[in-house]
């Protein structure tokens, strides 16, 4: 699998990996798993923050119960307090640059909904 990655579980931005330079704000992450691991650090794109494996590789289950949260909106939540990672799009890199300074200028998306709105206007996927 290549690059992959999430949107965040509170503000629906895009996690991208960290070879899409230019971007620090959207790779700096929280991951929570659902038996109360958490992880912190900045995302690569392939599964790992600070080189170290976020779930078992192979174990698509896990890895689609992880979330994502960008450190900037991160409030000491638990996995429970939070609603789901949608799967980001571009797979975390795939995507415009302008899009992505789109996406730090609004801070915020209401809904993983509204942001898959405005990927397909903005993101020239």
């Amino acid at each position: 699998m290549g690059f992959y990655s999430k949107t965040c579980a509170k503000s629906h931005l895009p996690v991208i990996a960290s070879y899409k330079k230019g971007f620090p704000s959207l790779t700096n992450v929280v991951a929570l798993k659902p038996d109360g691991t958490k992880m912190e650090g900045i995302y690569d794109g392939y599964g790992r923050l600070n080189d170290v494996d976020i779930y078992e590789k192979g174990n698509l289950d896990e890895w689609d119960k992880v979330k994502f949260v960008l450190k900037m909106h991160y409030e000491g939540e638990s996995y429970e307090d939070l609603g789901k990672s949608g799967q980001e799009i571009a797979q975390g890199f795939f995507m415009d640059d302008q899009f992505l300074l789109f996406c730090v200028l609004r801070g915020k998306f209401k809904s993983y909904a509204e942001y898959k709105k405005y990927f397909k206007k903005y993101a020239n996927w």
